[in-house]
């Protein structure tokens, strides 16, 4: 989407948001790749980098990191934050709007499940929705 709007001179930002597992796979860094050879600056692309995914932690199943450094071998403009903290997030999407000739990968840092004690970083949660008093107790803790 990014490369088209590029081709068409459409103007458009093009967001991407993935999860740290997500980086495992061969297909990424095929699009990384492309994206720093046709200097898609109109592309931005979030990780969330909780390190949990299905069968546990990543950097157990298979380590992706550092991150940042990847991407930037990958010729991408890297932004670090916080993922739960908004100023950052905001400040990290303005910033990505004024790079030129290169894409931007944000590396937002986060906690699985924060703030509900029974699913913070529980790898168990990241792909099953709590059942009807789970979800009473969660949002107890939240409020």
């Amino acid at each position: 989407m990014a490369l088209a709007s590029k081709l068409n001179h459409e103007g458009i930002r093009v967001y991407c948001i993935c999860g740290d597992g997500e980086l495992q796979e061969g297909q990424i860094w095929e699009a990384a790749m492309t994206s720093s050879h046709y200097k898609l600056d109109n592309l931005c692309l979030i990780v969330d980098n909780n390190n949990l995914q299905i069968d546990g932690k990543v950097d157990e199943v298979m380590s992706i990191y550092p991150i940042d450094e990847k991407f930037r071998s990958f010729g991408f403009e890297v932004i670090n934050i916080d993922g739960h903290d908004m100023n950052q997030i905001i400040n990290a999407l303005n910033k990505a709007k004024t790079v030129k000739g290169k894409p931007t990968a944000i590396i937002a840092k986060t906690i699985k499940g924060k703030g509900v004690s029974f699913m913070e970083n529980v790898a168990d949660w990241h792909g099953k929705a709590p059942k009807d008093e789970e979800y009473k107790l969660a949002m107890e803790e939240l409020n």
